[in-house]
């Protein structure tokens, strides 16, 4: 059996491996507030010595139910939905599962030929997202490692067929060959039809402060994979490129309303982030031994001193749970967590607590506006409702 994703911590520092939780997670009770930036993209190859605030968990009202939805994946890594209901789940592994009304369906959509050695912590299959002109085009995207002709990185595009994806179309590659880790890998596709794509260093630090090459960045791209000609490094190296510094993003969202789009983003001994990702912004990773000065790198929004392993995150802009919407979500591997990030008058990120167990990987709002959300290491897919 291959290692689990994020086993590693996203390369954020030592593993801390969850407990996959034995029965519907709960909220819990205690808080996590906001901490001081201010040694971010100074040093990020040395700890910061200091320990972030005990955690606080919020009890969602009680008219707010954690239930499970789905149960049976192996290694589940991302979520999306079609316009039909169906749930589509990534597993590591390469397989992409079908859920309708909770039910997981034996027959796969599609099961990519990824590259995952046993010993590999992040790569595989780990990034999905449905075109938001599927009901013309049927078209989902998926990011994998893979060894065919040789070890890469791939951004491909399947063709929904009567439920089955097929006619394989590669859109990106990158011919590089990590060990473990590093791919990042979220997509998602911002209003005006543009496709957002985390691409993590690949284990090669330096290559995040060299625009010539797409890795350790946040990519802006057409449903083909070419660079829009606003994007800001147009003519002056990798025009895909929409910022850069980068180590390992897992994931990107939007906020709807206002068009700011946010990343997870995985230090090297904690100083895990959460990014707004600003056009042409340099976020300063790998920072040693490099003559980038720190009023050229862009700071983060919220930042923790101690390992997170920050995987999946949402813009909740629904109105079905009031209780969260206008609040950005995030799984946290270590601790196998849910975050609710509040923002502040001005549109700044505040406060920062944890609203339920069980995330670890993804999490999504679904077409119903109810929450959900996956746990890697138990194959289970979570939802909050509410009565």
């Amino acid at each position: 059996m291959a290692v689990s994703l994020f086993a590693g911590a996203c390369g954020s520092g030592s593993a801390q491996t969850p407990l996959a939780p034995t029965t519907t997670p709960t909220p819990l009770s205690q808080q996590v507030q906001r901490t001081d930036a201010s040694r971010w993209g100074y040093d990020p190859r040395t700890s910061t010595g200091e320990r972030d605030p005990p955690p606080r968990f919020t009890e969602l009202p009680p008219d707010y139910h954690i239930e499970t939805y789905a149960t049976g994946l192996t290694q589940p890594t991302a979520l999306a939905f079609l316009p039909d209901g169906r749930m589509l789940v990534a597993e590591q592994r390469g397989t992409v599962r079908v859920v309708e009304d909770g039910a997981l369906r034996t027959e796969p959509f599609y099961t990519a030929n990824v590259y995952l050695p046993e010993d590999a912590l992040e790569l595989g299959l780990v990034g999905m997202t449905v075109d938001p002109e599927f009901e013309e085009n049927r078209h989902v995207y998926l990011y994998y490692t893979t060894d065919e002709p040789v070890r890469r990185t791939v951004l491909v595009r399947v063709h929904d067929t009567d439920g089955i994806g097929t006619d394989l179309e590669e859109v990106l590659s990158m011919e590089i060959d990590p060990s473990c880790c590093h791919i990042a890998g979220g997509l998602r596709f911002a209003p005006d039809g543009m496709l957002f794509v985390a691409v993590g260093d690949h284990q090669y630090e330096r290559s995040s402060q060299n625009r010539l090459n797409p890795f350790g960045s946040i990519l802006r791209i057409d449903r083909n994979g070419d660079a829009p000609p606003d994007n800001p490094f147009v003519g002056d190296g990798d025009p895909r490129i929409y910022a850069y510094g980068l180590r390992n993003p897992f994931d990107l969202t939007i906020d709807p309303g206002t068009g700011r789009l946010f990343a997870t983003e995985n230090g090297f001994v904690g100083q895990d982030a959460l990014l707004e990702i600003q056009p042409g912004a340099n976020y300063g990773w790998p920072g040693f031994d490099l003559d980038v000065p720190l009023d050229e790198i862009a700071q983060p929004a919220l930042f923790y001193h101690e390992p997170m392993g920050m995987a999946g995150i949402e813009f909740y802009a629904a109105d079905e749970l009031p209780e969260l919407t206008g609040a950005l979500l995030f799984c946290q591997f270590h601790g196998n967590a849910l975050h609710a990030v509040r923002f502040d008058a001005d549109g700044n990120m505040d406060e920062d607590a944890i609203i339920a167990s069980g995330c670890s990987s993804d999490v999504l709002t679904g077409p119903d506006g109810f929450v959900y959300f996956l746990d890697v290491l138990s194959g289970t897919v979570y939802r909050i409702t509410r009565e």
